[in-house]
């Protein structure tokens, strides 16, 4: 990458570190999931709503602060605003929620995976090292919500809730991974800055 590329990359990249929280966050959540598969359906519905509208914040946060410099920073906006909406709809209308849970989930983790596989190959633009592996946990991410999707009903609410969970997990596990190469290319990109 030349100079001017790199300091692009930095004013993108400067909050890395909320990529990094809300993978952790997703992390942690689809963990729940996968601990807790018994819980209340409803509950399921509330602070899962009360977690995708947080990731949803923090997406929306991190393209508006990367302005001009992300390619596809239109998409990612998108997604935040999405998950704002369906983080609010899961939160205050409960009956709803619990009967739309998986249509719902399956095109909220599809929309995700086809957003991070956009994010994955404007990053493979940038040459960031390893934005392979973002790239196929999108692609994951698009399998599981098409699995989910091709017949909701069918699907018993422990199947929903397993999907669920692997999805925010493999979610997470991809925004941390992209949290370091993010950071990396933050601490290439001052070196660089430092020897000229």
């Amino acid at each position: 990458m030349n100079n001017e590329t790199y300091e692009k990359a930095e004013y993108a990249i400067r909050r890395w570190w909320l990529v990094l929280l809300t993978g952790l966050l997703s992390t942690a959540v689809g963990i729940i999931v996968l601990i807790n598969p018994a819980s209340s359906y409803f509950a399921f519905s509330l602070w899962l709503g009360i977690a995708i509208f947080v990731s949803g914040v923090m997406m929306l946060t991190v393209s508006l602060s990367s302005r001009n410099v992300i390619v596809r920073r239109g998409w990612i906006i998108a997604a935040g605003v999405i998950d704002i909406i369906v983080g609010i709809v899961l939160m205050f209308n409960i009956a709803l929620s619990a009967a739309m849970l998986p249509v719902l989930l399956g095109a909220w983790i599809l929309y995700r995976g086809v957003s991070m596989l956009a994010h994955g190959i404007d990053l493979r633009s940038y040459n960031v090292r390893d934005a392979g592996w973002v790239i196929f946990g999108a692609v994951l991410m698009i399998a599981i919500s098409l699995c989910v999707l091709w017949r909701p009903q069918s699907f018993g609410v422990d199947i929903v809730v397993l999907f669920i969970g692997m999805a925010f997990i493999i979610f997470g596990l991809s925004e941390i991974a992209l949290s370091y190469r993010l950071y990396d290319v933050h601490r290439r990109a001052r070196e660089l800055r430092a020897e000229h």
